[in-house]
């Protein structure tokens, strides 16, 4: 077992054992039953020649109790090209099946800077295929998928989220939290729907409320599973985010910025600014939209999504 499980399997060790010691308080709970889903449409060119069109919806449940939250869902996913791969942590350009050719781009720019959102990688994918091959700015070629008639449809991987307070100001306006979440690898990864290996993440949110006012922040760190032939690194995820609610609390409105420490080599992270809206329609059911902006290369250009919840 290399040191990377060990850590999967101390991190999975120490969750079981605070979830069984909350397990006696939480069955003692009024547990509350939701069915929650979202969708999202996400498009851009990432470090690719050609735009990559995104729609994702996701369907799943939501079980909470005083202190402990558990969410399981489903993403269905369609896209018009195999490059980009959808995950728990959201769309990674890994290159689908040709996934060789970022990693070859990858090892080339190594030591050199990238440029951010304008700056393109070695690979002319798309528009510079010649009889089915890439060619790379080194003269070297790769087979690649022909995405002139692309457009494929199927379920994505699902994921399992929990969630354990860890503590509450008497006031009850903070909390720490406790998150774990685990992407099952059942999704073909050669039509850009995951990548074929588990993917798992452990960190800490912290929330406030300051009257109608609300921050909060999230660090995260997540074991990505590598691709056959390209190596993911094993990134820090963090956000931070302001709201403000109004209407008696009916409605809310939030902006947030979130991003990743490197996760393919010699590529600028994703990083995102957010803009969110919020409304509860009754005390059980609630409707949220949100509109995002890329800040990088590997982020999507734009992202629009629509959420919901009810209570059954």
């Amino acid at each position: 077992m290399d040191k990377r499980s060990n850590i999967f399997v101390i991190a999975i060790a120490i969750t079981l054992h605070i979830l069984l010691i909350e397990a006696g308080s939480v069955m003692a709970q009024q547990v509350s039953v939701s069915y929650t889903g979202s969708a999202q449409y996400s498009t851009g060119s990432y470090f690719f020649e050609e735009q990559t069109q995104s729609f994702s919806i996701s369907n799943g449940f939501n079980i909470s109790g005083d202190k402990v939250t558990i969410s399981f869902n489903v993403p269905f996913v369609v896209q018009n090209s195999p490059w980009v791969s959808y995950g728990i942590a959201g769309y990674i350009p890994t290159g689908g099946p040709d996934h060789k050719a970022v990693q070859d781009s990858s090892n080339q720019r190594k030591g050199h800077g990238t440029g951010g959102k304008g700056g393109k990688s070695k690979l002319l994918p798309f528009k510079n295929t010649v009889n089915g091959y890439m060619q790379l700015q080194d003269g070297d070629e790769v087979v690649v998928t022909d995405t002139v008639s692309y457009n494929k449809a199927s379920f994505a991987d699902p994921n399992l989220y929990a969630n354990i307070k860890l503590y509450t100001s008497d006031t009850g306006a903070g909390t720490i939290r406790l998150n774990t979440a685990l992407k099952i690898p059942l999704a073909d990864p050669t039509n850009g729907y995951g990548t074929g290996e588990w993917d798992y993440g452990a960190g800490v949110s912290l929330s406030q409320r300051l009257g109608n006012f609300f921050f909060i922040a999230d660090m995260m760190k997540w074991w990505f599973g590598d691709l056959p032939d390209l190596k993911l690194q094993d990134p820090w995820a963090y956000s931070a985010g302001l709201g403000l609610s109004f209407a008696e609390a009916k409605w809310l409105i939030n902006a947030s910025y979130s991003g990743y420490t490197e996760i393919i080599d010699g590529f600028d992270p994703p990083q995102t600014l957010t803009l969110g809206m919020g409304h509860f329609l009754s005390n059980k059911a609630s409707l949220n939209g949100n509109v995002s902006f890329g800040l990088t290369e590997s982020s999507s250009d734009l992202s629009v999504g629509l959420g919901w919840s009810i209570q059954l």
